[in-house]
Order: C-alpha cells, then structure tokens, then sequence
C-alpha cells in the first residue's frame, strides 16, 4: 500500500486505524498544500542576548528589538535606555510603533526617534478644569503603571493591567485618537483571570487571559472559548481572520474556530511567539513555543 499525498499529522486517534496519508510524527518536515512532504529550511543564530521583546512593523519594513536594557534598532542603533526588564509589548498605530513593559513606554516614529507616551499626558489637564469643574488631571491622565499588554484598535490604545489580589484584569482603553490620555472614571472594561493577549479584529476585540478567551465588541464582552491563551506576542492575520496560539492549539476569529483541536494536540507551552509565514507561494502559522504544559487530548 502506498500513498501519493499526505494529510499532515493526527495524534488523537489511534495510529493503526489511520490511513497511511497521516502522519503520526512530523519532525523537521513541511507538508504542502498539495500534499507533498518536504524537508523544513534550517536556522542559524543571527544575534545572542539576553532579550525581552522584539516587533516588526506590519509592512515587515522596520523591526525593533529589546535587549541588554536597551531598545534597538534593527542595525543595533540604540533608541532608549530602559529601566526595566520586564517582558515588552507593541502595537503599531499610522505606522507609529507604541512600546510599553508596564515601567517604560513610548513611541517609535517612522525616522527611529522616540517620543515619550506616559509623559505626554502629564503635559496636558493639569491644571485646567472640565464643564463639570472637576479638574482634568482627575478624570484623565497618562496610560496606568503597571499595565503590560496594549493593542491598538477601532481609535483606541488598549492596556491590560492585572490585579493578582482579585485575580482580575482591567483593560484601559485610551480617548479616541488620544492616545497618550486615559480616563480614569469610565475608560475601561475588566475580565476574570489575568489577560495574556489583546488581538484587533474589525468586529472585535480579542481578549485572551490565561483561562478563557473573550470578544470585545466595544460594548458588552462575551466568552467564546473556556480554555486560556499563553503569554507571548503570537498573533498575526491573514488578512481575513485573527490567528493566535492556544493551550488547545491553533484559533482563528472571527467567527471564533479552533484549527487544529480535532487532528492534533500538543503541549501549549508555557509562553509563546508566532505568526503568519509567507514562504514558496504557501501561507503557514509558525508558533514557537517556550516548553512546558500538557497536551489536552493526545492519543499517543
């Protein structure tokens, strides 16, 4: 018995009832939309280092990286010196990339220089009184400390600020096209359990935490998923849907659908990087996983 094509790997059922056009153990190989095996490229060290982030801008034409205590350029230029070694998060709004480790933050313009963003908004209320006659400062002020993730989307900057004590998440949400001021009265959302990932969709919100994953739709929140998303920078688009890594594998929205959860299941890892990969006219997800966890439903 031979086959001529193969349908990539399952591990949820029992080998010996699959066809042979399953695999049953892929390593190091890539299966073509076709069918056809062929052996992955490799991999060679570009630049050691002890990194806490790194982001390339969605025309793939700039990328910045956080390493040793500074944030670089792609050529190692140095555009800041942080404070903090916290874990760094992005997102990119008219080609402007924000950056925030919930101690340091600010903004990348397109020529390398960077604008402050917490600082910015001290600059302006202080002092000055509302319709209501309570002063600015109050009501508004600078994106929170101690907020980790942030995502840009439909005119807002989101941050996503966790609340061990509560086991609670608030999720600010920046002024329309303010984004350096934050309302501290109504400008925000919360969810149970920590938030590990914020994914712009045009119809939502996608607010993943390490139990659940919701969607946001600018009003009422709703959970779609009762399994949670690791931590890491591991979303991208295909133009068409949101894309994200899970600990029940690989998601797409909207409409919220799990990839893979039927043919596959594989230790989610403990945090994870990923995106979509346009190599030899094919489209992949490439996730890359810091190891740890358990497969939720592997036959082998």
């Amino acid at each position: 018995m031979k086959t001529s094509s193969f349908k990539g790997l399952q591990n949820v059922s029992d080998p010996l009832r699959l066809g042979l056009e399953w695999l049953v153990q892929a390593d190091n190989v890539n299966v073509s939309d076709s069918g056809a095996l062929s052996k992955r490229d490799g991999y060679s060290l570009v630049s050691p280092g002890a990194y806490a982030g790194l982001y390339s801008t969605l025309d793939f034409s700039r990328m910045y990286v956080v390493v040793s205590g500074a944030l670089r350029d792609a050529f190692g230029n140095t555009l800041a010196v942080l404070t903090s070694s916290a874990p760094m998060h992005w997102c990119e709004v008219n080609e402007q990339v924000f950056f925030n480790n919930g101690t340091d933050s600010g903004v990348i313009l397109v020529d390398g220089e960077v604008l402050p963003w917490r600082e910015r908004a001290l600059s302006y209320g202080a002092g000055f009184k509302g319709d209501d006659g309570k002063d600015l400062d109050v009501l508004f002020g600078p994106l929170p400390l101690d907020t980790g993730i942030i995502q840009h989307w439909r005119g807002r900057v989101y941050a996503a600020q966790y609340l061990p004590q509560d086991n609670q998440t608030i999720v600010w949400a920046s002024e329309p096209l303010g984004y350096h001021l934050f309302n501290y009265d109504s400008g925000f959302f919360m969810v149970p359990g920590q938030v590990t990932m914020l994914a712009p969709h045009p119809g939502a919100l996608i607010v993943g935490t390490d139990a659940e994953v919701h969607v946001f739709d600018g009003e009422k929140i709703t959970v779609v998923a009762e399994y949670g998303v690791p931590p890491g920078q591991h979303w991208g688009t295909d133009n068409a849907r949101i894309l994200f890594w899970t600990e029940r594998g690989l998601c797409s929205a909207l409409p919220f659908t799990n990839l893979t959860e039927k043919n596959v299941s594989v230790a989610p890892g403990v945090r994870a990087g990923g995106c979509v990969v346009h190599s030899g006219g094919q489209k992949r997800y490439l996730a890359v996983l810091q190891q740890g966890g358990q497969p939720f439903n592997s036959y082998i």
